[in-house]
């Protein structure tokens, strides 16, 4: 696709300033841990992985 002045259409650019990264704005405790772990199960019964009885 062309712009009226028939050249193509330039892509936005990145941001190149450093953003924040969200797996380190909370600490790892054990009940961050476990939650993760509780709201994958869909994510590991697909992948077909189950957990010991």
């Amino acid at each position: 696709m062309t712009d009226r002045n028939g050249q193509q259409p330039q892509q936005p650019t990145p941001t190149l300033a450093p953003q924040p990264n969200p797996i380190l704005a909370e600490p790892a405790t054990p009940a961050t841990c476990q939650a993760d772990y509780a709201q994958a199960a869909d994510v590991r019964a697909r992948l077909g992985w189950t957990t010991p009885a």
